[in-house]
């Protein structure tokens, strides 16, 4: 059952759910979610911005029925924040819109909210059909002139790509393969999914990872070679007897400071073998 909010004054309902699927097919989800997630941290700075997706959008007081539901548009001047409905005649009408086509929206997209959309005044109309069986091309953008739309010529773009240009979100639209992409002129890339942006994360924690293992490496490699120069000069400095009575000793120093003391002990001239054993034995304790 769909649920309605009665607005303070009005006393009609407008219904926040039209009962309809959110995608007609996971594909359809994953590029709509997509498509969302990456213009909504594209704009997230901005409080005079606001990002819809399969909202209703009503567009006549009073009437209940007339409502369209785009999957991704975008209004400016309007207060940023969660809705559970969009008034058009409260707000501004969007300035872009993008429809994820499918078998059973087709129709409906090309042709009711092509015509209603034209009458909100929304200036940028794009269509894109994941997977490419009812647009051709699957890409299509449109350009409101005067009352009517007009099909926007597909050009080559700052990311030597061939696509459309959004001029109301400062992005542009181009398909890798089948994939729709959002380029970002500004940042030099495309708007990461949030499944690009989870391997993103992981890839840079698994590098920070084995960047750290190889300093680790690294030091341990060090450390080790200290302690075998310490035992070196206790051989010279002492006897075979009292190096390896030291290797044993310092193979459970940890510091670097420790270390460097040891060898300020071998090197003191009144420091005797026992003397020195006992000083490092006074280090572990």
């Amino acid at each position: 059952m769909a649920e309605a909010l009665v607005a303070q004054g009005d006393p009609v309902e407008y219904p926040t759910s039209d009962g309809r699927p959110v995608a007609e097919t996971d594909l359809h989800y994953l590029r709509l979610a997509g498509a969302a997630y990456g213009i909504r941290k594209l704009l997230a700075s901005r409080d005079d911005v606001y990002v819809g997706s399969n909202l209703l959008v009503y567009d006549e007081p009073g009437n209940p029925r007339r409502h369209l539901s785009p999957d991704i548009f975008v209004a400016f001047g309007v207060e940023a924040g969660s809705r559970d409905l969009y008034k058009i005649w409260e707000e501004q009408p969007p300035a872009f819109v993008l429809e994820i086509t499918s078998k059973s929206t087709r129709r409906e997209d090309e042709r009711t909210k092509r015509r209603r959309y034209a009458q909100w005044g929304v200036g940028e109309y794009f269509l894109y059909d994941p997977r490419g069986e009812w647009l051709s091309p699957a890409l299509q953008g449109l350009a409101l002139a005067g009352r009517r739309y007009r099909r926007m010529d597909e050009v080559l773009l700052p990311n030597g790509e061939r696509g459309l240009r959004s001029k109301a979100l400062g992005i542009c639209l181009w398909l890798r393969g089948a994939e729709l992409r959002l380029f970002d002129p500004a940042s030099g890339r495309d708007l990461r999914t949030p499944e690009e942006e989870g391997a993103e994360r992981e890839a840079e924690a698994a590098a920070r990872a084995a960047a750290e293992a190889r300093a680790d490496a690294a030091e341990a490699r060090a450390r080790s070679n200290q302690r075998a120069l310490l035992i070196r000069q206790a051989e010279t400095r002492f006897d075979a007897p009292t190096a390896a009575s030291l290797a044993m000793l310092v193979e459970r120093v940890a510091s670097w400071e420790d270390l460097a003391q040891v060898g300020d002990w071998l090197v003191a001239p009144r420091c005797t073998a026992s003397e020195l054993l006992a000083r490092v034995r006074g280090l572990l304790s």
